[in-house]
């Protein structure tokens, strides 16, 4: 385990949550980013359906529940633009994933339970992009073992 926290939860907090517009914003856990209040003032979600439980799938798969993912969201009526998940050490391969406009922070949990997801991030008004995990966190279930 890395000190203060578990590798998992260094990772996700590490990476760079990357919305396809132009010019991209690239969202940093625990980071305000004024830049998209301008655009997206309500905040939103962004998530992937790629890899769920962080188990790496083949590029195939993760292609199709990415397509069920736009799917779903589609059928709910939400907007989506394509995002991409990138791992600054190179040592996990890029995610595409969704950035969801507006979209409420309990409707992105259900998606990303649906969808095994781990985790997603989440910015409300404030802009401040939040690591919001599914379930207890890996740094919290480490503390129950020990």
């Amino acid at each position: 385990m890395t000190p203060g926290g578990h590798p998992l939860d260094a990772a996700y907090r590490a990476a760079h949550y990357r919305i396809e517009t132009a010019p991209p914003l690239i969202l940093r856990i625990g980071q305000a980013h004024p830049a998209l209040a301008a655009r997206f003032p309500h905040g939103g979600v962004f998530l992937t359906a790629c890899n769920p439980r962080s188990r790496r799938l083949r590029p195939a798969a993760n292609a199709r529940r990415m397509r069920a993912l736009c799917r779903a969201v589609e059928r709910a009526g939400h907007a989506w633009l394509p995002g991409r998940g990138l791992d600054p050490h190179g040592s996990w391969p890029d995610e595409p994933s969704l950035w969801m406009p507006g979209l409420p922070l309990e409707s992105g949990l259900r998606l990303a339970r649906r969808f095994g997801q781990n985790a997603l991030v989440w910015c409300g008004p404030d802009t401040v992009a939040r690591l919001v995990w599914t379930g207890p966190s890996p740094t919290a279930q480490a503390r129950h073992i020990c």
